[in-house]
């Protein structure tokens, strides 16, 4: 009998292990190859969903999916023709299914049998219980830092105790519970509606997780209604930095964590579900996820990655301009074209370059933007100057910029880096809407602030 907790739980210690009596690889065109019989299921050591398939019978040419892989020649990428999919019943009865396999197989040219082998990105099984709400359950198969408020009793060696290791609320109309249980290296998020939930709810969620613990944090399982049946499906590990130093929005070490750490998990989500079509990337989520890779790396590509995801961000922010200095702007490049034009000895090319330089100055620099928002009190201005001195010492560097560092610049560097951390949140506080404590890295000891910043002379 399908256990489907018992399953995860295979599937979290990397023993996930399923015999099938039949299985059905296909390649995905029209009339393509295609390999049948039994075989398993199983993991890698490093995690990886793999299976084998003893062919029982095919009609594939010998070797002839090298073809489909190397149609395209050196440096493409695979045509739909080198991809197979894969359906596979168990022994229980269960069909799983693979799509967009890269097949391995291994002919014996012996006799000319083969085995198809091969690693899956990920597979669905329908669990085939009934549903009648909207459920979503998610496992992250690793443990972060989380503000969990409530406490459960446990018992170690006979005595009991209680540990803080789950939470409950409501949020965007469903009932969510966050909890990590002491006895095994998981996260797990679990949501009931009774209405549906929002398209590609999973991501979101994922894409609110990464915000509020600021790691790259991916979930692993799933198992989700659909169709008032369960459905669940196994994702394998996916490449991300081991160790990133991005810091978290509000410090699980400020006394706000508890408090306001899942209203702002809530504010960001909400954001991201109203600003995303589908399966897309929401752009905030993409370049904040970027920012954080980069930060595992050297301090210059550090330096580099949360200058751009400044950059970029801003640029998600339309603030209407300054009336009088738009009609300045305006009437400046009237006349400058005008008068560029009456002038007859000046080359085709040097006229173009002249009007392109002319033209930009009608376009709004992200310099702009960041310092109507300080006007406002939604940046620090002086974190406005820290991201022009990073940009410019790592994006375009000068000689005397790739000089050996001393512990004197080491230190400056450390302080401008977290500046503009800070500066890259308060702009996404700005975006979703954010009121409350956030973490200030950009001064020495952390300390806690509250998001609207006080205004000078305000």
């Amino acid at each position: 009998m399908f256990n489907v907790d018992e399953t995860i739980d295979a599937f979290r210690r990397g023993a996930l292990d399923i015999d099938c009596k039949h299985m059905v690889l296909t390649q995905h065109m029209e009339g393509g190859e295609s390999f049948e019989g039994q075989g398993y299921i199983r993991q890698a050591d490093s995690g990886v969903l793999i299976f084998k398939i003893y062919v029982a019978r095919h009609n594939a040419k010998p070797l002839g999916h090298f073809e489909a892989m190397f149609s395209g020649g050196a440096g493409t990428i695979y045509k739909d023709a080198a991809f197979y999919d894969l359906k596979a019943t168990d022994y229980d009865g269960k069909l799983w299914t693979a799509t967009r396999i890269l097949l391995e197989p291994y002919w014996d040219v012996s006799d000319m049998t083969v085995l198809a082998q091969g690693k899956m990105q990920s597979m669905t099984g329908r669990v085939g219980k009934p549903r009648h709400d909207h459920y979503l359950r998610l496992h992250f198969f690793e443990k972060y830092q989380v503000p969990l408020r409530q406490m459960s009793e446990t018992e170690k060696h006979g005595h009991r105790y209680y540990v803080r290791d789950h939470t409950q609320f409501e949020i965007c109309g469903a009932k969510i519970k966050v909890r990590q249980p002491e006895s095994i290296d998981d996260t797990i998020v679990e949501l009931t509606s009774e209405t549906p939930l929002p398209v590609a709810f999973d991501l979101r969620i994922q894409e609110a997780f990464q915000y509020l613990t600021a790691r790259s944090a991916f979930w692993r399982a799933r198992l989700w209604s659909h169709d008032e049946e369960l459905h669940l499906e196994l994702l394998s590990p996916r490449r991300k930095a081991a160790r990133t130093q991005f810091g978290p929005p509000i410090s699980p070490g400020s006394s706000y964590f508890l408090e306001h750490g899942w209203r702002l998990f809530e504010v960001y989500l909400a954001y991201v579900v109203q600003k995303t079509q589908g399966n897309d990337r929401n752009p905030v989520a993409y370049h904040l996820y970027n920012a954080c890779e980069a930060t595992a790396n050297s301090v210059d590509a550090w330096a580099v990655g949360i200058s751009v995801a400044v950059e970029a961000v801003t640029g998600l922010i339309d603030i209407a301009s300054d009336g009088d200095r738009a009609e300045e702007l305006t009437l400046y490049r009237t006349r400058a074209l005008a008068w560029l034009t009456e002038q007859k000895d000046l080359s085709a090319d040097i006229v173009s370059r002249a009007k392109g330089q002319i033209n930009a100055m009608s376009n709004k620099r992200p310099q702009d933007t960041l310092y109507a928002l300080a006007a406002m009190g939604r940046v620090e201005k002086n974190y406005i100057n820290a991201w022009s001195y990073l940009r410019n010492r790592h994006v375009h560097p000068r000689p005397q910029d790739l000089k050996e560092p001393t512990l004197v610049d080491m230190q400056k560097l450390l302080d401008q880096i977290h500046r503009v951390e800070v500066l890259l949140r308060q702009l996404t506080f700005y975006l979703i809407d954010y009121q409350g404590p956030f973490t200030d890295y950009g001064e020495h000891d952390f300390p806690s602030k509250q998001y609207p910043l006080a205004v000078e002379g305000g």
